[in-house]
């Protein structure tokens, strides 16, 4: 269909004005930021505006990208002059790392090609306003890093296309909403370090693309959803310092993808399962401060990829496995704290790569194996509090790397071996509440 010559003059009125618009819109938010930010953004004069300092436009000469992030002193203002209904074409919207303060305006519902949102490392304060859910073609929003208070809008879900989610370092309350569970292209959300409450949400499961759930220091209760085993992409999950009661739920072994999960400084009971020993790809283990009980299971031995285990601080019971001996990449192993018993298994020696060794305060007995003079690489050796027996032996001598011994209040006995005095990388040494004899 043929259009008339003067609608054709009108559109391509309309087309220029836009990015007129634009530009008078940038230089009435320019004017509002503070003089050193405004000299930084020197650059931005007349009515060019794709040719100034980050901006991009398409082929039409309207705004597709504004990316300002990182200024050495940090753009200083708010956002109330930066009228988003002036950029219909807008998909990127960077100002990370920057000094703007206030409220993020509810206007920025308008941007609805938005794509890109990274509003992180600022001072905004004020809620989450509802508007921004209306950005349907959103694939990543960071508001990290911020002041900002209220509640996670229950509209989040509407947020189709969104795969990257940072809200972490705010002050937010309230609990997690259920309509995240709506949000099936979500790979990573982090909500840590904020102030929720609530419980985990059991549709939390519906994320079947995500790889990384991160909602570490909140005051979320009650227990660990089992609906978590459907995260079989999940690679890294963070419970940890919250407030979570209840067992760890054997569907935890059905997460095959998992190379990081911490669920220390919360309440859990009960046992550690048994389902554990199917994280073949386990790296990074954390269950520290809870209130577990029960014995460590043998099946944690075929965590073969385990480089840090940490289980201080619980009530667990019963002996140290053989099978740790497997864990041939481990680098730390803290288990004091605990009410743990028996000798210190000689497969301990087989741990090469072990950096820091913590049986402190449990109910180990029996001598110090002399094997763990194969230990070269470790830096940290603290087994204070037990009821060890016997001499130190003189093949601590081996342990070149050794910063810090402590031996203290055990029922050792014999004199100190002079090897002691080869550590020469040793800067602690406790050997107090022993039953030691001889010359030092």
């Amino acid at each position: 269909m043929l259009v008339p010559l003067q609608s054709s003059i009108v559109f391509a009125s309309l087309a220029a004005a836009a990015p007129a618009k634009e530009a008078e819109t940038l230089l009435k938010w320019k004017a509002s930021l503070d003089n050193k930010s405004q000299t930084l953004l020197s650059s931005w004069l007349g009515d060019s505006h794709c040719n100034w300092v980050g901006i991009t436009c398409d082929e039409a000469g309207s705004m597709t990208n504004l990316s300002l992030p990182n200024y050495v002193e940090g753009l200083r203002g708010t956002l109330h002059s930066l009228n988003f209904f002036s950029f219909p074409k807008l998909m990127n919207l960077e100002l990370r790392n920057n000094s703007l303060y206030g409220p993020i305006p509810s206007h920025i519902g308008n941007l609805s090609k938005l794509i890109f949102l990274d509003l992180s490392y600022n001072n905004f304060s004020g809620n989450i306003p509802s508007e921004i859910c209306l950005l349907k073609s959103l694939e990543l929003i960071s508001l990290s890093n911020n002041r900002i208070t209220g509640s996670i809008p229950q509209e989040i879900g509407r947020l189709s296309s969104v795969s990257y989610i940072f809200f972490n370092d705010n002050n937010l309350s309230g609990p997690i909403p259920t309509s995240i569970g709506s949000l099936h292209n979500l790979t990573t959300v982090d909500l840590s370090r904020n102030k929720l409450s609530g419980s985990i949400p059991q549709k939390i499961r519906r994320l079947s693309l995500a790889t990384n759930i991160l909602f570490r220091d909140n005051n979320l209760s009650g227990p660990i959803p089992t609906s978590i085993g459907s995260l079989h992409n999940l690679m890294r999950l963070d419970l940890g310092n919250n407030r979570l009661t209840g067992h760890i739920p054997g569907e935890v072994g059905m997460l095959r993808s998992l190379n990081y999960i911490d669920i220390a400084g919360n309440y859990l009971t009960g046992n550690i399962p048994e389902s554990i020993g199917n994280l073949s790809k386990l790296e990074l283990f954390y269950l520290y401060d809870n209130k577990l009980s029960g014995s460590i299971p043998s099946e944690i031995g075929q965590l073969g990829s385990l480089i840090v285990l940490q289980l201080l601080g619980n009530y667990l019971t019963g002996v140290i496995p053989p099978s740790i001996g497997n864990l041939t990449k481990l680098s730390n192993l803290l288990l004091s704290q605990n009410m743990l018993s028996g000798s210190i298994p000689r497969e301990v020696a087989m741990l090469k790569s072990l950096s820091v060794l913590a049986l402190a305060e449990n109910n180990f007995s029996g001598s110090i194996p002399s094997e763990i003079g194969q230990l070269e690489s470790l830096s940290i050796l603290q087994w204070s509090d037990n009821y060890l027996t016997g001499v130190i032996p003189a093949s601590i001598g081996n342990l070149t790397k050794l910063s810090k011994l402590v031996l203290s209040q055990n029922k050792l006995s014999g004199s100190i071996p002079q090897e002691v005095g080869m550590l020469k990388s040793l800067s602690v040494l406790v050997l107090a509440g022993n039953n030691f004899s001889g010359s030092i």
